[in-house]
């Protein structure tokens, strides 16, 4: 299979068309899912990011939960909202704006990924840094199971009971476990203004800017180091009021370093690498304080990325255009041996396998997971 970033490119080989199902109700999915016993099924949403598993096997249907994006109960008073997986985020956000109120994740290609596909792949990015990554946000869920069975786990209000934490195992579990089709959310009252403010300059001046920031008096939602044609940049994210942005603003400016250029700009005004751009995505960790030492190496290993690392977290994204093997193996070896990681989302077969992730002692476990939640294996994606 190859490597497409829609569900319509995915099912576009005239040479080997693929069936989809789209049922518009939990039972129809379930009734589906119990005649589809010793079939392989492919689960997603839109397919924006169906590739991002180790690996896919041929599967004999497809079956999407788009029909599935029902509005179930927004509680705003709770500051929670219940609706159907299937819906988009560019389509929750509006509903719930008028109450105030937003989920607080910012994933890549917000306009096509479902609710269900951003909690299966635990994608968010720089808003992790104030609000928590998609198991913080993440109040309850109900899903199908391979032979057909409905399930819950969780509730729909921020005090939950005691518990095994189903839902911190679907989060990131790309489809491997069973079909989401209900989730109940953590919201946030909307900021009253966003701003950012961009830093330009040498890397080794920035990351100082990034320690006095995130250990100094100023609170920004986001602080991502970034490697991008123009240079080296930092981009700091803040909510609030304009006020209090403003100061934030000007205390930011007091702690950078006299050689950089700073900025304001709009918040949403850095372009992101869409799909189709014919890059690798690559999605890699370490430790904080390894982040100058990491984003060298890039620079070295592939001059011309694009690099965006959360530098409070130590997670970034890269955008590789025609990597060596090679090449990503060093990195990988470097990320490794420093407490990091190196995974290929969006990447040819060949590419993948090559550099296959090492989930050391998970490993076991997560084998075990799977034979537990889909003993008969009708769930095609892989973790490992």
């Amino acid at each position: 299979m190859s490597s497409p970033h829609s569900l319509a490119t995915l099912l576009s080989d005239p040479g080997d068309p693929l069936p989809i199902q789209t049922p518009s109700t939990v039972s129809e999915l379930a009734g589906i899912l119990k005649e589809c016993q010793g079939r392989k099924v492919l689960p997603l949403g839109q397919g924006s990011k169906w590739g991002w598993a180790h690996s896919v096997e041929p599967v004999d249907l497809v079956l999407s939960t788009r029909g599935l994006r029902r509005l179930i109960d927004h509680a705003a008073a709770d500051l929670t909202v219940t609706v159907e997986a299937g819906m988009t985020l560019a389509e929750l956000q509006p509903i719930l704006a008028e109450r105030g109120q937003w989920w607080p994740v910012d994933p890549l290609y917000p306009e096509r990924a479902t609710l269900g596909g951003i909690i299966a792949t635990a994608d968010t990015g720089s808003l992790r840094w104030r609000y928590g990554g998609i198991r913080d946000l993440l109040l309850g869920i109900a899903w199908v199971r391979a032979d057909g069975e409905v399930a819950k786990a969780g509730g729909r209000v921020v005090k939950n009971v005691a518990g095994y934490d189903l839902m911190k195992l679907f989060t990131g579990s790309l489809g491997s476990l069973g079909i989401l089709t209900q989730v109940s959310l953590r919201l946030y009252p909307l900021p009253a203004a966003q701003s950012a403010l961009l830093a330009t300059g040498s890397l080794p001046e920035l990351e100082v800017l990034c320690r006095q920031v995130l250990t100094g008096p100023v609170n920004p939602v986001g602080v991502d180091l970034w490697l991008r044609a123009e240079g080296s940049q930092v981009w700091l994210s803040f909510h609030g009021s304009e006020r209090a942005i403003a100061q934030q603003m000007a205390q930011t400016r007091r702690l950078a370093p006299a050689g950089l250029t700073l900025q304001e700009v709009n918040p949403d005004s850095l372009p992101l690498p869409q799909p189709g751009s014919g890059a690798v995505l690559a999605k890699f960790g370490c430790l904080p304080s390894q982040s100058l030492a990491t984003l060298e190496q890039f620079q070295t290993l592939f001059p011309g990325a694009q690099v965006q690392l959360h530098r409070g977290c130590g997670l970034g994204r890269a955008w590789l255009v025609q990597p060596e093997v090679g090449s990503l193996m060093q990195l990988q070896r470097y990320l490794k041996s420093a407490g990091g990681f190196l995974l290929l989302l969006e990447a040819p077969p060949a590419l993948k396998k090559a550099l296959a992730h090492d989930f050391g002692p998970a490993a076991s476990l997560m084998r075990k997971l799977k034979q537990q939640f889909d003993p008969a294996g009708t769930f095609s994606p892989s973790l490992i």
